[in-house]
């Protein structure tokens, strides 16, 4: 089959192409930017689009005629909400691994998810907040984010004047105030068809950037999360990859978010997952127990765990990990990073919402 790989800038996009490959499928990657991590992985091919975000007709044009050559298309990162709008009343519809329009949209909204839910997880209490005059400040035991937001980076933990003062709620640009959850913090991600699991997997982020985003992933067994995205999948009929971030705690399991697309989760089960030319089905394999995004927790929290006597620890889940970038040349993965910079440094903002920046989708 030939198979059309969107956002290749993400390791989970290179992983689902060596998931391709092994079956002998032409995998095609297609991205925005010039020099996007997965560009480099051997014996694939790659076309550079039009942003979807800024210029989504001329994306919309180009990507549907990329999908009408190709028998499957695999949406990875944020750009699933443009492939899946730009084929919504396509014939085309069919060939794409994701969801309908609005089941992403409704899942991908911090207010709107809680309605997808089931009794196996809990959801914190939650506001929506179309003007700045509905925060509650005599509520010091909550937070406050965009409906639509990523990585943390508009988070505002403090509630108080002088913290929302500068943030803009709007009817068409809403946020939440939710209820504050301590506990610990972890992730699930699954590849379902038609309600049916293909793949599952509950794992632990650590070595955070940001406090956001994950360089590590540990995976671990959770009853409550694998009964919940069981029953999720049969409610919901859902098709695609899907991801959850959780907090638990004495009380519960509770949802914060769902990311609908692809996430590093896919690392610990790749080799659960084949593609055959009658679609996408289950292999009787173990999760990798861990698995790291190249050396950056050398590059990135070495010092650290040097200072505060951790570094022994440190590099013993470092050499204990599968590195999911093993096989991208050094220099590629330079390139990709300083792409990735000198977008932050253009528009000033942080390196993990630079990542997303050409793509990411705000309702």
């Amino acid at each position: 089959m030939k198979i059309l790989i969107t956002c290749p800038r993400a390791p989970v996009a290179i992983e689902w192409a060596r998931i391709a490959q092994r079956e002998g499928h032409l995998v095609t990657f297609v991205d925005s930017l010039k020099n996007p991590l997965g560009r480099y992985l051997k014996a694939t091919n790659y076309i550079r689009v039009p942003s979807p975000r800024f210029t989504f007709e001329e994306y919309k044009q180009q990507i549907l005629t990329l999908i009408s050559e190709h028998d499957l298309i695999i949406p990875t990162c944020e750009d699933i909400f443009y492939v899946t709008k730009a084929v919504q009343d396509t014939k085309f519809k069919h060939k794409v691994f994701a969801p309908d329009f609005d089941l992403l949209l409704g899942l991908h909204n911090k207010f709107t998810v809680q309605n997808y839910l089931n009794k196996n997880v809990k959801f914190p209490k939650t506001r929506i907040l179309t003007n700045a005059d509905q925060i509650d400040y005599s509520n010091q035991n909550s937070i406050l984010k965009p409906v639509f937001s990523r990585f943390g980076t508009q988070l505002v933990t403090k509630i108080n004047i002088n913290e929302t003062i500068s943030i803009d709620i709007t009817d068409t640009f809403p946020w939440v105030q939710q209820e504050k959850i301590f506990g610990e913090y972890i992730c699930n991600y699954a590849v379902i068809e038609q309600g049916s699991i293909i793949s599952h997997v509950v794992y632990r982020p650590r070595y955070l950037v940001n406090n956001a985003a994950s360089t590590y992933f540990e995976y671990i067994d959770n009853v409550n999360c694998n009964s919940f995205i069981k029953e999720f999948a049969e409610l919901t009929k859902f098709t695609g990859q899907v991801a959850f971030d959780f907090i638990e705690n004495e009380k519960g399991l509770f949802v914060i978010e769902c990311n609908p697309r692809g996430t590093s989760g896919l690392h610990l089960i790749s080799n659960q997952i084949e593609i055959t030319d009658t679609g996408l089905q289950a292999k009787n394999s173990r999760p990798f127990e861990s698995c790291r995004v190249g050396k950056s927790i050398i590059y990135m929290f070495g010092v650290s765990s040097l200072l505060n006597g951790t570094l022994k620890d440190l590099l013993k889940d470092y050499k204990k990990s599968k590195d999911v970038i093993k096989d991208i040349p050094f220099m590629a993965q330079l390139l990709a990073f300083g792409e990735i910079f000198i977008i932050k440094l253009r528009h000033k903002i942080s390196f993990a919402e630079a990542t997303a920046h050409n793509i990411e989708y705000n309702g």
